[in-house]
């Protein structure tokens, strides 16, 4: 007997989006390119006719979402139902104060799915899915994320949790924070929600988020994962989505003074472009911003464009790799490994926990 399952994670549905502009539907492209990549493992998981479709967190952007979202996202979903796939949703840290989650909702919109079509999982729960144990851990806190692995041993776990030695998007950085990868030592492997940037270890995968938040993943690749798993043997595919691209470029001063380089720039169509100019603030305003922006805009067809202006200074203490997806104790750590000062982590995380308990 074999398990077979697609997982996806890390979906953040908003009604706005700073990257996105308003489509003729009424909603902005960002939250359509998502939609569009949820239907790509909706139709994977039915062309492949697999058991199950995991969500390992992280559903919608905040606990208390705009009903539209969840319209669209049970619309998405409802293919699944139709073919009689079994749908399983954790509660991320996205989705939940501790008090209350983001799929509780006075309409009957859920209710329109079948008993058993829809699981969410809000508490650790073990399931066995066709003769395979699975653990579910939801976002709890660590102390009680630890005590779970604990508890079991041999399980294929499900979490949305963090773990020492991941990489957080945007970066090579290692971080020291999170659950020991020890504690998955005597469980078979754990697929997990909640850092953006998907990676594999030895016994344990990060799916990744399903689109792009900001520039700091803009290198990364998003998508879903395919598992197979049988007593003897779990394999898994990471299936890349395609995102829609986001391009940045600098500018020196003392290096492209005009501005020649976007006289080689050919086809922009769709992306999401950063330009970023690094010089005097008089050099800066020499340029006729309408011209670029009508030529990569209109010329080239990009999607959006933003311009920012830094001078030297600024662009030399910018870390670009905290951005609006990194937790306090994250942006420490990466600030600190960034200006090689490890010995610092410590004493900023300590001071921070001062500050914002």
């Amino acid at each position: 007997m074999s398990l077979t399952a697609v997982i996806t994670s890390d979906i953040h549905l908003k009604t706005t989006d700073k990257y996105a502009k308003i489509l003729p539907s009424g909603i902005n492209s960002r939250l359509q390119d998502r939609l569009d990549h949820l239907t790509k493992s909706v139709n994977f998981a039915i062309e492949k006719k697999v058991d199950y479709w995991l969500c390992l967190g992280d559903v919608f952007d905040k606990i208390n979402p705009a009903e539209i979202l969840r319209q669209k996202f049970v619309q998405v979903l409802a293919p699944l139902i139709k073919n009689k796939i079994p749908i399983i949703i954790l509660i991320g840290n996205h989705d939940t104060d501790y008090k209350v989650y983001s799929f509780m909702t006075e309409t009957d919109l859920l209710n329109t799915l079948e008993t058993d079509a829809l699981t969410i999982i809000s508490e650790p729960t073990q399931l066995i899915l066709k003769g395979i144990e699975c653990l579910f851990i939801p976002f709890i806190p660590d102390e009680q994320v630890a005590e779970q692995l604990r508890k079991y041993k041999n399980q294929v776990v499900f979490g949305h949790f963090g773990v020492d030695g991941a990489l957080i998007s945007g970066t090579e950085y290692v971080l020291s924070i999170g659950l020991s990868h020890k504690l998955f030592n005597h469980h078979r492997f754990t697929f997990l929600g909640h850092y953006h940037k998907a990676q594999t270890a030895k016994k344990w995968m990060y799916i990744g988020s399903i689109a792009k938040v900001d520039y700091g993943e803009r290198n990364d690749k998003k998508g879903f994962v395919y598992l197979e798993a049988t007593k003897e043997k779990i394999t898994h595919q990471f299936i890349d989505v395609k995102d829609r691209v986001f391009f940045q470029y600098t500018i020196y001063e003392n290096e492209d003074p005009e501005f020649k380089e976007l006289q080689n720039w050919q086809n922009l169509k769709g992306q999401i472009v950063k330009l970023i100019f690094v010089g005097e603030e008089d050099w800066y305003l020499r340029f006729n911003m309408g011209e670029i922006r009508s030529k990569i805009l209109k010329l080239h067809r990009a999607h959006k464009l933003f311009i920012e202006h830094r001078t030297i200074y600024e662009s030399r203490i910018r870390v670009p790799e905290i951005d609006a997806s990194t937790t306090w104790n994250e942006g420490v750590e990466v600030y600190c490994k960034k200006n090689k000062r490890p010995d610092m982590i410590d004493l900023g995380k300590s001071i921070l926990s001062e500050i914002i308990t």
